[in-house]
């Protein structure tokens, strides 16, 4: 919201233009150049107005799909960073530096692109621009504690399936923001809770397991 209390303007739209699908995004960030590693920093600038649900769902995509060990823990991290972002009213995402600096393969990012765009145009085909809640103060604020708790999950090395509820979550949650359907970002923050009961009963499981042994 602006200082006069009017809703801001999407992050997404300049005046005039018809803003790209997500899945438009996602294959442009993957496919658009040859170089072999691409820097986060460089994904942040190239989703620039996008870049908060854009960039949540890039790194939500590793906790749901097949992905090397470790890099949940990177993931969940970059989701914190964004998070406390918004939840600081920032325009755009701003990695540290040396956050920035880090890369991966684009290989890699073709990897989680391909076999999250099936899913994201799925979600696409219900999405439109409804429930305006995260152009309002108050609605981004919510957004970015939710994705805030998401980040913390996805942070923790949960065991077997820990990171993929809240996963699936941040993901819901990011495509709603990024195609501006308040209604589909209301129903990852429904997800969350489900995600926290579940990671929560599979973290509980563990130290029970631990504790008999001792």
């Amino acid at each position: 919201m602006t200082e006069d209390g009017a809703p801001r303007p999407p992050r997404a739209l300049v005046p005039g233009t018809i803003a790209p699908r997500t899945s438009q995004l996602l294959r442009e960030l993957a496919y658009s150049e040859e170089s072999p590693r691409i820097t986060f920093g460089e994904m942040a600038r190239q989703l620039r107005h996008r870049s908060f649900g854009l960039l949540t769902l890039v790194f939500s995509v590793p906790c749901v799909v097949p992905m090397p060990p470790g890099i949940a823990g990177v993931c969940g991290m970059i989701i914190l960073i964004i998070s406390v972002q918004m939840l600081m009213g920032l325009p755009a995402v701003a990695l540290p530096r040396p956050l920035a600096r880090r890369s991966m393969s684009r290989a890699l990012l073709r990897r989680m692109v391909d076999g999250a765009l099936p899913h994201v145009q799925r979600l696409e085909r219900v999405c439109r621009p409804r429930l305006p809640m995260a152009h309002f103060r108050f609605g981004e604020a919510a957004i970015g504690l939710t994705l805030l708790v998401l980040g913390i999950i996805i942070a923790l090395p949960i065991p077997i399936i820990g990171n993929i509820p809240p996963g699936i979550a941040a993901s819901i949650i990011a495509v709603g923001m990024s195609e501006r359907d308040g209604l589909v970002v209301l129903i990852g923050m429904a997800a969350t809770l489900i995600a926290v009961a579940v990671t929560s009963a599979m973290a509980w499981a563990v130290i029970r397991s631990l504790l008999a042994m001792a």
